[in-house]
This record gives C-alpha cells, structure tokens and sequence, in this order.
C-alpha cells in the first residue's frame, strides 16, 4: 500500500488535493502552525481510526470529508471519512474500488463502517488469519495481528521520532506495547496462518491420540481379561448344559481364540425346548371332578348321620312305648288272655265295655301305642335299606377320590418336571445373553492389530511433540530472534552510514523492550535509558530501524503497507519555532549537513527499494539542493497551508 494523494472536503464542495509519488521520497516542507503535524492523524483516519485527532481550529470548522486513494499491488481504491459532527468519533466510511479520479462532494456518503473497512485492508495487504497465544501463565487475551497493527511501521510523529524513550508508533499509549509485541512475530513472518493451522491441526491430532489411547487401553485390557472371562462363561455354560459331556474336557486351558470359537458355537446352537403337554387341562379336569366327589361325599356323611339320628329316635320312642304297655299289663289295667283287668288298689275287677269310660279310654291309648310300634316296626327296613345304599355310594366315592388324588399327584409330579425344565431353558438362555453381550463388546485383536494400534499411537505422539515445538514460545521466539538478527544488521549498516553513536560495534532491535540496544565495551547500551544520547543518535537510530524494517518485510512479503510518514526528522538540528521559511544558513554546517544525510539516507532507500517503499517526510527544511527540491511535492508557507486561505473566513487565522 503506497498513498497517491490526499483530499479534504470543505463544507461548500471544495476540494484540496496533495499528490505524492509513488515508490520515491515525498517532501513537504512548511512553516510551523501549517497543518503538517495534523497529517499523520488525518492519514489514519482515513485509513479506519476512530477519530481525527484535530484540535479545534480551521481543519475542524471547514473540513466536512477526508479522503485519499491509495494503491495496493496496482490496485486503486478511494477511502473516506466523513468529519465528526459534534463528536469526536464516527463509525462512517467511503470505500470506492478503482475510482475514475476524485469523487465529487456530491458523490460521497457512507457505504461502510470503518471496521468493515479495516478488514477489507487487511485482506487486501495480505493479512491472513493468525493468532498469538500468551505462553502458560499469562492473563491476557490471545491477539490476531491486524491492519491496524501493521500501521506500528508506517508512522513516526513529531514527537516520536527524536524521542528516546518512543521507538515505535503509539508505543507510549495504553496497551500498545504489549500490542506490538504480540503481533511483531506475525509481521517478521515467525508465525501465522501456518501456525495457525497447525494450532488446529495439533488440536484435531490430540483428539485423535485420545481416541487411539482409548481403542489401545481397551484392547490391552480385553486381551488381559478376555481369557480368564471366557474361560468363565465357558464354566458356566457347562454348569447349566448348554456344553455337551463329551466337549467338557477340553474347555480348560483352551486359547482365547478357541474360547471365543466355542462361545460363539454355542450361540449359534438352538436351545432344547420342553415338550408341550395337556397337564394343564387334565389337572383342571381332575380336581373339578375331586371336589365334585368330595362334596357328594360330605352330603352322603350328613344322610347317613341323618339315618343314624331318625333310627335311633325310633328306637327310643319304640322302647318307651313297650315300657308304657308293659308297665298298664303289670298293674292289671290291661285285661290278658288269662285273666280279667283288675285295679291294682283294692284288687277288684274292672268292668269293661262301652259303658265304662275310663276302660274305654285306657283302651283307646293301648291301641295308639300298639299302631304306633306296629309303625315303628314297619319303617325300620326301609331305613337300613336307604343307610345300605348310601354306605354302598360312599365306598365308590371313596374308591374313586383315591384314584383323583393319586392322578393330581401324577400331574403335579409331570408339571413339576416341565417346570424345572423350563427353568433350565431360562437359565441357559441368560448363559447365551451373557456371552451374547461378551463377544459384541469386547473385541478380538490379534498381536499384529495391537502393534498397529501402538504404532498409531506412537506416529500421533510424534506428530502432536513436532506441533508443539513448532508451536512453542521459545521456538517462536528463536524465530522472532533469528528476524531481529536480520533486521539488526541492517539496522547496524544504516547506522554506520550516519556515523551514529556505538554503530561500529553493532546495534541491533529488541523486540522485547521495543528499543535500540547498541553493543559496547562496557556492555549494552540502551536508547531508552539515555544510555545513546545526541538528537541526530535518537532521529538516526528510529529512522535505521524504520528503514531496516521496511527492507525485511518487502524482502519477505510481508503484509505491511510500503510507505512511511515521518513528521520533522530535522528537528533535532533546525529550530522548532521558526515560521519564516526552511532557511538552513542559521545551521551550523555539521547540523546542516546531518540533516541532509537524513534525507540522502531516505531518497537513497526508496532507490535502492525500486518503487517498493515510499517515504513521506513533513519538515521545515528546505535546502536548495536540486536533488531535494525533486522530492519537495508541496511547500507551505507565505500563506500556503494545508487549509487554503479561502475555507476560512477574516477572523480565522490559519494553522
């Protein structure tokens, strides 16, 4: 990415246009209070920061848009940013691919954020996906390099480039350090989207070992206990007879192959199922006609009983009555053959006949006793003949509730049989769902399935330990320093060729301290210590490392754009405060021709990168050197400002 121009706005459709040079050494040169300062900030805003950064003044009261087309591998687009309205901050951008020259003012408004459009910049820089994860211990969040990290190397302010203690672009604001430390590494090109990748591919590899270890782990284990868990489900199927006599004896000791042969044989062998029978019908047959039987029975017992009880009641009552005869004969009221009826009192005779009624009723009660033994006498033959009966139907029912009984416990003995046999089935059917679930779940390897498993496991550790060390902070680091040490010679050659303090001896970047550290006789010396001293040491060295930089990353194509903006790198020898021309006589010759080494070093680099590098450079200096006066592409002063005169009105003075 190079600049070819930059273009402000004014709210009435103006346009001020600055060109620059693609690939060469641009000079603005200028009185102080002219806007050159404010170009770094307008730059960035242009290319997605979230605010301006201009102080209140001219710029902010005329310029409603801020715009410039940069170019990138050939490519033109046109970016803008509209100025903030009350506030100092807006998400709003202008993104235009292949412009036909400079849109109009009526022709810009928003069609994108500025983090849209950042990511579009990023991509079209060559950006890919990339990510630096903090090594173990570390709070802070992993961090993907962006565009905006990749501009660290493209700036160097008024008030960075001759400080000591500042080497890098927004090094001294919040956060940015550690910033340009995590994504430095990606920009030398030490880590990447192969890193990336290869964090995902060591990711995926780890779930893979694990899954390895576990087949391996469970196929150890298998070959460790199947032999001893088939030998027992073979024991315990020849317990239950699902094994054959014959095949018992050679189940011990048998490999587990063979075991799991013969399991899978008794699988595969239909179980003997019990016969069916009718036992049950029978069964229910028999002791629905037992209890018929034994209920005849029982009501048989209550008619005999009843026989019993009705025959002796006519015994008793037949044996009273006699004894009542008995006893009217013995007292003579019953006359008999052989003689008349006398009265047991006084002994005489009775008369008998009609008329004599109390005869004539003893009479008549004789007669009912003598019917009623008559009666009595007549009913006992029927009795014993129905007791007969009954006795002759309870023997049969006897014989035959023997004969039921005797067939229940037959088919209770044929039921019990079928039972336990059943059972047998049962238990043999739980055997074979035993070793069903064995051989499905637990697997046979051979030795040469588990060397491959083993081998597996081995291959994908070495795999994830060369991830790993790719991946590893140190060989990140080890790379990072192999960079540096590339990037450091350069720097030590640039700097030899300004003559800067402990150049002879080697300077070099580190990266760590985002400093310069030259190496002396006494040890390091650092830039950020005070330890290097002198302006044109502390212009020098960031202009070296700046310098340095670019050359690495065009050599390597690495995704940073191709131009540097340097605010005042004269300063340390010209006078900040002069507003009346870049006259260089109030220099000493030293300074004057130090300053024109800096700018030889910078017009000689954008040579030397063939088109490749551009340097913008915003100064007082303005010698008349016709090879500076070909780099000069603006010069502001006797009214000429980055605000022409006629955007602000007689009571605004200018920059």
């Amino acid at each position: 990415m190079q600049i070819e121009n930059l273009v402000l706005y004014s709210h009435a459709g103006e346009q001020r246009v600055i060109d620059f040079r693609l690939g060469q050494l641009n000079v603005i040169t200028g009185d102080s209070q002219t806007g050159k300062s404010s170009l770094t900030n307008i730059f960035r805003y242009c290319l997605g920061s979230s605010s301006p950064g201009i102080p209140i003044g001219p710029i902010s009261r005329t310029v409603a848009w801020y715009g410039m087309t940069v170019n990138i591998h050939s490519r033109r687009l046109f970016l803008a940013r509209p100025a903030p309205d009350g506030s100092q901050e807006t998400s709003g951008a202008l993104l235009i691919v292949e412009p036909e020259g400079i849109p109009n003012s009526d022709d810009l408004h928003a069609n994108t954020s500025r983090n849209e459009l950042r990511e579009f910049l990023s991509s079209a820089i060559g950006i890919e996906e990339n990510l630096n994860v903090p090594p173990v211990g570390n709070t802070r969040a992993a961090l993907s390099a962006a565009f905006a990290h990749s501009l660290y190397y493209c700036f160097q302010t008024q008030s960075e480039i001759a400080s000591q203690t500042v080497l890098f672009h927004h090094q001294n604001l919040e956060f940015q350090s550690q910033a340009i430390r995590d994504t430095f590494p990606y920009f030398l090109g030490a880590q990447g989207l192969e890193e990336l990748r290869n964090r995902e591919r060591l990711a995926q590899a780890k779930r893979t070992l694990r899954a390895a270890e576990q087949r391996l782990r469970r196929a150890e284990t298998a070959n460790d206990e199947s032999t001893d868990r088939a030998h027992g489900l073979l024991v315990e199927a020849s317990d239950v007879g699902l094994v054959p006599e014959s095949d018992r004896d050679g189940i011990e000791g048998s490999s587990l192959p063979n075991a799991r042969l013969i399991l899978q044989s008794l699988l595969d062998t239909p179980l003997d199922t019990p016969s069916t029978t009718n036992e049950g019908t029978e069964f229910e047959v028999a002791r629905s006609e037992l209890a018929d039987k034994r209920e005849r029975a029982r009501e048989i017992a209550e008619q005999l009983q009843g026989l019993e009880d009705f025959n002796g009641v006519a015994v008793a009552y037949t044996t009273e009555l006699r004894e009542q005869q008995a006893r009217l004969v013995s007292i003579g009221l019953v006359p008999s053959e052989t003689h008349d009826a006398e009265c047991p009192v006084c002994g005489s005779f009775i008369e008998t006949g009609e008329n004599q009624p109390d005869h004539a009723l003893i009479s008549a009660e004789l007669l009912g006793v003598n019917r009623r033994l008559d009666s009595a006498t007549h009913d006992r033959p029927r009795i014993e003949k129905a007791r007969q009966q009954l006795l002759e139907e309870r023997e049969q029912l006897t014989r035959r509730i023997a004969e039921l009984n005797a067939t229940l416990m037959a088919l209770a003995e044929e039921s019990e049989i079928v039972a336990r046999e059943r059972q047998r089935v049962n238990i043999q059917s739980y055997v074979r769902g035993k070793i069903s679930e064995y051989l499905s779940t637990v697997e046979e390897l051979t030795d040469v399935e588990l060397d491959r498993l083993r081998d597996e496991l081995s291959r994908l550790l070495g795999t994830i330990s060369a991830l790993e060390e790719s991946l590893d902070s140190a060989t990140i680091r080890a790379r990072v320093e192999s960079a540096v040490a590339l990037v450091s010679r350069d720097i030590t050659s640039i700097a030899q060729s300004l003559n800067l303090e402990h150049s002879s001896t080697g300077v070099r970047l580190d990266a760590s301290r985002l400093t310069v550290v030259a190496d002396t006789r006494d040890g390091p010396a650092f830039l950020d210590a005070g330890q290097i001293g002198s302006g044109l040491n502390w212009v020098g060295y960031h202009l070296a490392v700046y310098l340095a930089l670019q050359r690495y990353f065009i050599l390597n194509n690495r995704p940073v754009p191709r131009f540097i903006l340097i605010d005042q790198p004269s300063q340390a020898f010209f006078p900040p405060d002069q507003g009346f021309g870049g006259d260089m006589e109030q220099l000493n010759d030293t300074d004057r021709e130090h300053t024109k080494d800096l700018y030889r070093l910078m017009r000689d680099e954008v040579i030397a990168q063939d088109g490749e590098l551009q340097v913008i450079a915003l100064d007082h200096a303005d010698f008349d050197d016709q090879w500076f006066q070909d780099c000069v592409v603006d010069r502001w002063r006797d009214g000429k400002a980055l605000i022409p005169v006629e955007w602000y009105d007689d009571e605004t003075s200018p920059i």
